[in-house]
């Protein structure tokens, strides 16, 4: 490296440091991320509603769930109780929603906080959502309040917070019960609901009942510790049942209850983040000054040609030509036993009734059918050869399976 590039070199890093030492200096900016996380403490976490929570639920039991809603209704005969998601977003898949759904019918309760709601969900329940924009006003600070006269207002709850929200664009009236209303601040600063919007409703289904709710931020550290909003929490929490046990999920969260990042502690503190920084552009300038005079132009390789279809179809050719039915067999069932763990994520190790249920249950295909399959593959695995016919029968049901999904 020659005097030049090292004045520059030395320029550069002396400007670096001069940066560092500026932003160290500045107060570091609130974090506004929807995390609804328990273990947060940011505004839109939930470490005080969970606190809260802890004491004044006695006798009611409380029990967080970290595993999906599918895993944990697996065990729905004991799991008996008010089931209750916070999150930005919280959207079920189809076989989640029918779960719920059918876990709900034997007389349990079902709470969902969320902007954003599961489609599936909200058309079974006959519900639309919209989202409400106040074109002639510049605030979209929310004003909140319940329905019922015990808990509503004088003057409604608000959040001094721009904050888009959704409502209840179409309801079933017949059979929906509106709990909670909100609006928006106008620039008048009314602190009044002048045009109410659902965004708090109860729908019965079969022996249970639904709960959603479209304003997720009234159960954050910032919407609780502002004034008397904390109120409005717990009077959302009122119209749930009081002696249920009170699953609580920390499974649809945006942020986690713990860190998967091994950066973590570097970038949770200001310092150790601009040092990682001035390190990986010492890195970078080293590379491009050393870089620059070391660099060779590299050749061009052509890539070998893929023939891996024509090894397929010559491998395949001579199984059909030597009448090799059992090794052809043994590919299929290879082939469809690694289908059902990339899909369904399930074990293939043991063909037993859990792995018939587990699978029947996940894939929505009759035990009955699963059974006479999982039996197939049994019986061929065992024998020493197989005929042409058993070849035959044995793809017809593995077609069939996969067509019924």
């Amino acid at each position: 490296m020659n005097r030049r590039y090292k004045i520059m070199a030395g320029i550069l890093l002396l400007l670096i440091a001069l940066l560092v030492v500026v932003q160290s200096a500045q107060p570091e900016e609130l974090n506004w991320f929807p995390s609804y996380s328990s273990k947060d403490k940011i505004p839109l976490g939930t470490y005080v509603f969970h606190d809260q929570l802890k004491q004044k639920t006695a006798p009611q039991t409380t029990e967080e769930v970290k595993t999906p809603p599918f895993e944990f209704l697996l065990d729905s005969v004991n799991n008996n109780g008010t089931y209750f998601f916070v999150n930005n977003e919280v959207s079920f898949d189809p076989s989640e929603t029918k779960k719920l759904l059918k876990w709900v019918g034997r007389g349990n309760t079902l709470f969902v906080s969320a902007t954003y709601q599961s489609r599936k969900l909200l058309d079974t329940l006959n519900l639309k959502l919209a989202t409400f924009y106040e074109q002639k006003s510049l605030s979209r600070k929310p004003l909140l309040n319940l329905s019922n006269p015990k808990l509503k207002r004088e003057q409604p709850y608000l959040m001094d917070k721009d904050l888009g929200s959704s409502y209840f664009k179409s309801i079933d009236t017949a059979n929906t019960t509106v709990l909670g209303v909100y609006d928006m601040m106008r620039d008048d600063d009314s602190t009044q609901i002048q045009k109410p919007k659902v965004n708090f409703i109860k729908v019965p289904f079969e022996k249970g009942y639904v709960y959603l709710h479209l304003f997720p931020q009234a159960f954050s550290n910032f919407f609780m510790l502002e004034g008397n909003n904390s109120n409005y929490t717990a009077g959302v929490l009122g119209y749930l049942p009081k002696k249920e046990t009170l699953f609580i999920d920390q499974y649809y969260k945006n942020g986690k209850s713990f860190n998967t990042s091994p950066l973590f502690l570097i970038f949770n503190n200001k310092y150790l983040k601009w040092a990682y920084y001035v390190l990986l552009i010492i890195a970078v300038l080293w590379v491009y000054f050393e870089g620059k005079r070391k660099q060779r132009s590299i050749p061009i390789i052509k890539p070998m040609p893929n023939q891996t279809l024509d090894f397929t179809r010559t491998i395949a050719g001579m199984y059909l030509e030597n009448k090799d039915h059992k090794q052809i067999a043994q590919h299929q069932i290879n082939h469809f036993l690694d289908y059902l763990r990339s899909t369904y994520n399930t074990t293939t190790a043991q063909l037993n009734a859990e792995f018939i249920s587990t699978v029947s249950a996940k894939s929505e295909v009759p035990q009955a059918d699963v059974k006479q399959l999982t039996d197939t593959i049994i019986t061929i695995r065992q024998q020493a050869e197989v005929s042409e016919q058993e070849l035959i029968n044995l793809n017809t049901l593995i077609e069939n399976f996969k067509a019924k999904n």
